[in-house]
Parts: C-alpha cells; sequence; structure tokens
C-alpha cells in the first residue's frame, strides 16, 4: 500500500531517483517496514547504482528538519537493515476506517515510468492515488488541485510537460485531457485509466522470501510452496493483528507487542523447520502445517507470558521496598525526600511494571483464545445437525481434547520447574509460582466441564 503519508511525502520531498527507491521499499518490506533486499538488489531494482543509493540511503537515514526520517536503521546482530518509516508498516497496521491509500500498480515498476521526470512521477501519481480510492478508473482534478499557487510544485508549463510526457511513455494506460466543468467552467484534468488498470497491481512477497529463508537457515533446504507459505503467513498475520490491536497503549508498548509478535513467530518457525525433516508430509496438508506451526506458537506465547508475568512480579516486589528507594533518593539529592519526590523517583519503575503486567494480559488473553477456539472445534462438531457420531468418531474426540489437556498441563509443569530453579529469588517461590499455578488450577476447571459437556453430547448423539 503506498498510503497517505508515504503519497504526500512523494509529491515534494523527493527526487527521481528517490521516488523510485521509495516505490521499490514499499515492495519488498516485511510486516514491520524492514527492506528484506540486498543493497545490490535494490540498486538493481531502483535503476541506479549502488554509490547513489547509498547517499539516498545516508539522506533517508538523515533528520530532515521537521519531517521524518525516512529510513530507521534496524540493527541485526552485524547486519544492518532498514525500516521504511512513513506510514503503517504493512497492512497489518491498515484501518479500513480512516487510512487511505494506493495499490501499488504494476506500471509504478516500469521502465517507462522509472524515465519520467520527477513531475511526470508525481502527476501519474496523483492520479493514480485518486483511482483507488475511488475504485474508478475514470477521475478528475480541478486546475488549481494541482497548480494552487506560486508554492505548487507544478507550474502550468510544468504540468504541460508532465502531460505530454505521460502520453509519450505509458499512453497505452493512461490518457491524460484538459476539460471544463459543465456549469462552473472551471478547467479541469481529466486521467482515463485503461479498463483493467485498476486491479493491476504488484503484491509485497517480501514475508514470504523472509519465512522460506528462516526456515531454510533452521536446516529444512527443501522448498516450501505457496499454498503451504500463505497458512503459515496466515498463523503470522493472526499473532501480529491479536498483539496490535489493543488500543489506549503507549508506543513504547506497541513497539514492544510488535516485537514480541516478530519473536514469536520468527523462532516458531525455526522450530517448525526444524521438525520438518521428520514431518515431511506436512508439506503436503497446508491446513495440518499450519496446525502444526499454530501449537508451537502458543507454547511459544505461554512460555513469554510466564516470562513477562515473573518480570512484574520482580519489579512489583522491587517498588514495594520503600526504604530502599528513599534512601537512593536522599543520597543522590544530599537530603530527606518527600512522598511527592519519592513518587517521580519511582515513576520509570512504576512505567515498567505497567508495561510488564499489561504484556502479559495481552499474552494471557491470546493464549486462552487459542485453547478456546481448538476445544470448541470439538464440541461445534458434536453439534452440528445431521451428523450422526459413531464410537470412533467420540473416541477420536476424546483423544484430541486430552492430548490438548496433557500437552498444556505438561507444559505448564516444565515451566514452574523452570521458574522454581532460575527465578528471582528475591521473591517469594509461591509468589514466583502463583500466576502458573492460578493459570493450572483455572484450566483444569475448564477442561473438566468441557469433558463433561462433551460426553453429554456423545450421550445424545
Amino acid at each position: 500500500m503506498i498510503y497517505e503519508e508515504t503519497y504526500q511525502y512523494l509529491l515534494r520531498n523527493v527526487s527521481s531517483t528517490e521516488f523510485d527507491t521509495c516505490l521499490y521499499t514499499l515492495l519488498h518490506s516485511d510486516w514491520d517496514g524492514v527492506i528484506q533486499s540486498p543493497l545490490h538488489m535494490m540498486a538493481r531494482g531502483v535503476g541506479t547504482t549502488e554509490k547513489y543509493l547509498r547517499q539516498i540511503i545516508h539522506k533517508f537515514t538523515a533528520p530532515q528538519g521537521s519531517l521524518k526520517k525516512v529510513f530507521v536503521p534496524v540493527h541485526l546482530g552485524e547486519d544492518v537493515l532498514y525500516k521504511f518509516n512513513l506510514g503503517p508498516a504493512s497492512n497489518l497496521g491498515y484501518n479500513r476506517k480512516t487510512d487511505r491509500y494506493c495499490k501499488k500498480y504494476r506500471f509504478f515498476y516500469s521502465a517507462a515510468f522509472k524515465a519520467l521526470t520527477i513531475h511526470g512521477k508525481r502527476l501519474l501519481l496523483m492520479g493514480a492515488f485518486r483511482m483507488s480510492v475511488l475504485k474508478s478508473e475514470e477521475v478528475l482534478f480541478d486546475y488549481h488541485e494541482i497548480v494552487p499557487d506560486s508554492r505548487s510544485p507544478f507550474t502550468r508549463q510544468r504540468l504541460l510537460d508532465a502531460v505530454t510526457a505521460i502520453q509519450d511513455a505509458l499512453g497505452h494506460i493512461v490518457t491524460i485531457s484538459f476539460a471544463s466543468r459543465t456549469f462552473s467552467k472551471k478547467e479541469v484534468l481529466v486521467f482515463t485509466f485503461t479498463e483493467g488498470v485498476l486491479e493491476e497491481y504488484k503484491e509485497n512477497r517480501a514475508e514470504r522470501t523472509l519465512l522460506r529463508r528462516t526456515i531454510f537457515n533452521s536446516g529444512y533446504l527443501g522448498h516450501i510452496n505457496d499454498s503451504v507459505c500463505r497458512e503459515l503467513e496466515r498463523v503470522g498475520k493472526y499473532i501480529f493483528r491479536s498483539f496490535l490491536q489493543a488500543t489506549n497503549i503507549s508506543h513504547d508498548i506497541q513497539k514492544e507487542l510488535q516485537k514480541l509478535a516478530r519473536f514469536i513467530y520468527s523462532h516458531s518457525l525455526k522450530k517448525f523447520g526444524q521438525a520438518l525433516p521428520a514431518n515431511k508430509q506436512l508439506l503436503l496438508a497446508p491446513k495440518q502445517a499450519s496446525a502444526y506451526l499454530s501449537k508451537i506458537m502458543y507454547n511459544e506465547a505461554l512460555e513469554q507470558m510466564v516470562k513477562y508475568a515473573h518480570q512484574a512480579e520482580s519489579i512489583k516486589s522491587l517498588l514495594e521496598r520503600d526504604h530502599f528507594h528513599r534512601n537512593i533518593s536522599e543520597k543522590a539529592l544530599r537530603r530527606e525526600v518527600n512522598d511527592l519526590e519519592m513518587d517521580e523517583h519511582i515513576e520509570p519503575i512504576l512505567r515498567k511494571y505497567h508495561q510488564a503486567d499489561f504484556i502479559r494480559h495481552v499474552l494471557n488473553d491470546w493464549c486462552e483464545t487459542w485453547l478456546i477456539s481448538r476445544v470448541k472445534t470439538v464440541t461445534d462438531e458434536f453439534r452440528a445437525e445431521g451428523k450422526r457420531k459413531s464410537t470412533e468418531d467420540k473416541q477420536v474426540a476424546a483423544e484430541y481434547m486430552a492430548r490438548i489437556r496433557n500437552d498444556t498441563y505438561g507444559q505448564l509443569d516444565r515451566l514452574l520447574t523452570l521458574l522454581l530453579q532460575f527465578g528471582n529469588h528475591a521473591v517469594a517461590p509461591d509468589v514466583r509460582n502463583f500466576p502458573l499455578t492460578k493459570k493450572k488450577e483455572t484450566l483444569q476447571s475448564y477442561f473438566a466441564i468441557q469433558k463433561e459437556r462433551l460426553d453429554v453430547l456423545s450421550i445424545s448423539s
């Protein structure tokens, strides 16, 4: 998507090659907005040299007055990648009620388009953006929308030159003509795109490339076909969207949730890749492959939930040490401090506690939703009308329910052991283990109720 923030930036703040660089970036960024393309491939795709591309990157990563940085460096070990910083990172952050966007039409990436002057590119982008928003292949602009005053990047002559250049290079895609409104007699510019252009756009496959690379680097050297990739991506999108749908949260928490979603998804893909050599049948059954990955992600999310719960408890125990904080404050200020000054001192720690506790709740809710949806598939199947269940069906359902229950208990017991062994010993063991112990008790009651319901449904069917 070319979101409005990016659109406005391209209309006023870039050269012709910088324009193409931004368009290329939008086609090769992952869900976090990180450009997943080596420098030499990026230069070739933009149609420039590596040397000049480095100059563009230097400009885009430098402060530009009141404008946002276009690229933000992302350090991954020894590698430095760049995140595109204009507009939502991807369609995962898209709000259909408020966000306007232009699709990445194929003609944006053609040699003919790249050869246009910057004014030709801007004019065609304006027409394409309005086409995308209105979903109409014929759109118009009042002349004063394009040349409003002397501060506009367009003059009358630049506009005429841009129209001529577009007609010469891309006349098979769009026709641009001047006309006048029937009643007001105001001059308008009419864009008539060829039928079908509205749906001729490129898809961003950067996330799929990253998926295949992650699995390859985990040790599985075989090919993952598109149907399996789509199902695995669907599971990944679910956790990103689930985490990012939280409202009224700080920017720091939002960034932490996005990093957490990426960690869980990437780490789970690695484990999925490691398991593939012994489970190659998954590559023939996309739905089974996604279910397998989903279970790995559930275990990862549960483990992260425990970590954040423990972090919150540890910070809470630190907050409760009033004398400790008072002594630090008084040593720093070399005088006695009042309660208000104490509150100011512990404010950063309190924010850290609220962040850890909030993320714990997000992870806990996600895990509960995941578990309930899996159990619900069993009971829903038995509620389905007109389907008589055999004894074998009932046994399979009971075994499936028991497997989910036992896997969950096993994971919780493992985490309880790790928490006792490696947790913060400044926190009492019963306090340290309380979130997990309470969760296990709740799940035991939940599974007991679900088993009773399944038994009743089995009898009635």
